[in-house]
């Protein structure tokens, strides 16, 4: 099994729901993690865009033909109980992905790639020196970073701030909380540094106590409302005010993609190269509802330097 670190710098708020589930005065809130209640993009949903773009990054105008027509008769309810054009064995996605043709003799096969839920590495929040991004040891030290002992917070009112801009003793507000700073060096990721974004976050990192992130990240979702629209009138629709709950542009998560090589070594390289030209094309066209009104596109940074598990 090859582990590969997935990164999604969110380019734009970005609305995974929950179901319909109401949190107070927000109609529509995010999903969040039931242990630690942050926010998380489920790894369902990155999997099920990833396939869906997977077809049409396919270079070779048959193959996309082909995954085109066998991906409608396996959606579309009319076309389910009727022969599938292909076998999901001779599939270019399905074999990637996995496939269940649900016909008599009830093929079916489970996919190479796995993908886990992506969680908050890192979170923009508002201060008086400008956005900065939030992040933990635990987060850190999860991601690789090798962290001095020494720097982690004692409680829940100083944070470490990244470099020499500021001096030990100031006071720097989170979003609505006002806390003592003091500067560090705080380690990142190196794989991330090639970009100008990433590069961007680590000069403006803060590292919080693990007891204070989940409540700052909880206070600076932002919360949107919105109207149904008649769509004889074009006007709004009486009552059909809602909100709805987004993680703000910006947001720095951490996923995992895992390519079982063991089972399918056949399959491991081009599996992998589907897997990136489609999350590419996934990210662009925006992960999680209401793509077509801004939400959604990300930049994703796969490790491809993967290790066994």
């Amino acid at each position: 099994m090859k582990s590969c670190p997935l990164f999604l710098y969110a380019l734009d708020p970005t609305h995974i729901g929950a179901g319909g589930y109401r949190l107070g005065r927000v109609d529509l809130t995010v999903l969040r993690d039931a242990a630690t209640q942050l926010p998380k993009i489920p790894g369902s949903s990155l999997s099920g865009v990833t396939r869906a773009a997977a077809i049409y990054s396919l270079q070779d105008a048959a193959q996309r033909n082909m995954a085109q027509e066998y991906a409608r008769a396996t959606i579309d309810p009319k076309q389910q109980n009727q022969k599938r054009p292909h076998p999901g064995s001779e599939d270019p996605v399905a074999q990637i992905f996995g496939y269940a043709e649900g016909d008599e003799s009830g093929s079916s096969r489970i996919g190479m790639v796995s993908f886990r839920d992506a969680e908050i590495f890192a979170f923009p929040v508002p201060t008086m020196l400008g956005p900065r991004w939030i992040t933990t040891p635990f987060l850190l030290e999860r991601a690789g970073c090798k962290l001095d002992p020494k720097l982690k917070p004692e409680d829940e009112t100083g944070v470490f701030m990244q470099g020499k801009k500021a001096g030990n003793g100031q006071r720097l507000n989170l979003g609505w909380l006002l806390l003592e700073t003091r500067t560090a060096e705080i380690p990142f990721p190196p794989e991330l540094l090639a970009d100008s974004a990433m590069s961007y976050v680590r000069d403006h990192l803060i590292l919080v106590h693990e007891n204070l992130f989940p409540a700052l990240v909880n206070a600076n979702l932002e919360t949107r409302t919105s109207v149904s629209i008649d769509f004889e009138t074009g006007a709004g629709v009486d009552g059909a005010l809602f909100t709805y709950e987004a993680m703000p542009r910006g947001t720095l998560y951490r996923g995992q993609i895992d390519f079982d090589d063991l089972r399918f070594p056949d399959l491991y390289h081009r599996g992998k190269t589907l897997v990136e030209h489609g999350l590419a094309l996934a990210c662009q066209l925006g992960v999680g509802a209401m793509t077509t009104r801004g939400f959604g596109r990300m930049q994703p940074v796969l490790i491809t330097s993967a290790t066994g598990a």
